[in-house]
């Protein structure tokens, strides 16, 4: 699939547009182009040219994206894509002099959030009271670590909400486990925060989130 998709886009593309920087992955691309009327051009081309080699463009996910920003100001009826498991739309950035602006930027996208936060659920961690908190840090840390260097490259606040929701979990956990908590949700949250602060490195994600909890 891969070699053949290089020489029906990848080769095509920088022989017949070589003034539009591309991405690829399997079937999924990405193209940049100057202007709409310059994008929508390449894009019958595209179109055309897949069917010349056997395939279909898809109705839905084959659009025309405005990357808006901050001096990029005009409406259009698209300003954001999805592209492995980032969606790049305009969001709230800090300049060097810690001025607020828009910048047009890549963050988890909700699909890939959704799918990571199921995982989680279905990990049960609530139904692990055998086990010690310890152990399911190791157990669940490499995860974590792997979820973070991937979608915590670019837009690291995105992954927070999950982050929060996996100490959620844990917080479950402990009214379930100690009894001195007696399934009391707030002061379980303070029983966790208080381990968060003696071994702020037990878990992957402590040491982003601080003592937050939840």
């Amino acid at each position: 699939m891969n070699l053949f998709m290089h020489y029906t886009f990848d080769a095509w593309m920088t022989r017949t547009n070589p003034s539009c920087p591309f991405a690829r992955y399997a079937d999924d691309a990405v193209v940049q182009c100057r202007t709409r009327e310059q994008a929508e051009e390449v894009m019958r081309s595209i179109a055309s040219r897949l069917t010349e080699c056997g395939l279909t463009m898809h109705p839905e996910k084959s659009k025309v994206v405005y990357c808006k920003d901050g001096n990029r100001t005009a409406s259009y009826p698209h300003v954001s894509f999805t592209f492995l498991g980032f969606t790049f739309r305009p969001r709230k950035a800090i300049d060097r002099q810690k001025r607020a602006f828009t910048n047009f930027l890549p963050g988890v996208s909700p699909d890939a959030l959704k799918r990571m936060r199921k995982e989680v659920r279905g990990w049960r961690i609530y139904r692990q009271t055998p086990g010690t908190l310890v152990e399911l840090a190791k157990q669940y840390n490499p995860k974590i670590r792997g979820w973070w260097n991937y979608f915590g490259a670019f837009y690291r606040s995105a992954m927070h909400k999950l982050l929060q929701y996996i100490d959620q979990k844990l917080v479950q956990w402990a009214t379930r486990k100690y009894k001195t908590l007696s399934r009391n949700k707030k002061r379980s949250a303070r029983w966790l925060r208080r381990m968060k602060k003696t071994t702020p490195r037990m878990f992957f994600h402590w040491s982003v989130l601080g003592n937050q909890v939840g």
